[in-house]
């Protein structure tokens, strides 16, 4: 039996070097932002969230909770991911849009929580901390917090500060799972 929690779909991005809305951009026939809830749906949560800027032109279906990026405010994907963690108040799993080869597999087996985490969990790739895929708790929200009040909006600093502080943990990925967390960050990578 799972515990439960929250998975939200991180798509409020500015797409700077895609120069479209990547949320937008069409995968295996759908657009990006779609197949990537769908595989959050498919998860289990107790609530899906969709972090995204008003703006855009998403729109979900009941049971998917849209939680809009501030208009005056751009603290990126730290911001996003604390106002959806004081909105769950539970364990909070994390997909951004522009993963699209993560399956849904890894999710289940890797970060779906089984039991009420204490820690968040992050897995360790060759460029560091992989967070905007991972298990994000309300443990780790006095750090995120203070980073945003401080305007230190880098993800792996606070996730480092988190492990320091034992809210989360890291593991390893093995080779073949590195693949699972690419990004597509300009029309070439999509081509891949």
């Amino acid at each position: 039996m799972n515990t439960p929690f929250a998975a939200v779909l991180l798509a409020g991005g500015r797409s700077t070097r895609m120069k479209q809305d990547k949320a937008l951009l069409h995968w295996h026939g759908q657009e990006l932002w779609q197949a990537q809830l769908h595989k959050l749906q498919s998860l289990g949560a107790a609530r899906v969230l969709l972090s995204c800027r008003r703006e855009q032109p998403l729109f979900v279906s009941d049971g998917v909770e849209m939680i809009h990026d501030p208009a005056d405010v751009d603290d990126g994907p730290l911001g996003a991911i604390t106002r959806c963690l004081e909105h769950a108040q539970t364990p909070l799993l994390v997909l951004a849009v522009d993963m699209p080869w993560m399956t849904v597999a890894f999710l289940r087996e890797h970060l779906v929580p089984t039991a009420e985490p204490a820690r968040g969990l992050f897995y360790r790739g060759p460029h560091g901390d992989e967070v905007l895929a991972g298990l994000y708790v309300p443990a780790m929200l006095p750090l995120m917090q203070a980073a945003l009040r401080e305007k230190r909006l880098a993800l792996q600093p606070v996730i480092e500060a988190c492990v320091k502080s034992r809210s989360a943990t890291t593991c390893a990925l093995s080779s073949d799972q590195i693949a699972f967390f690419r990004n597509a960050n300009t029309p070439e990578d999509l081509k891949q």
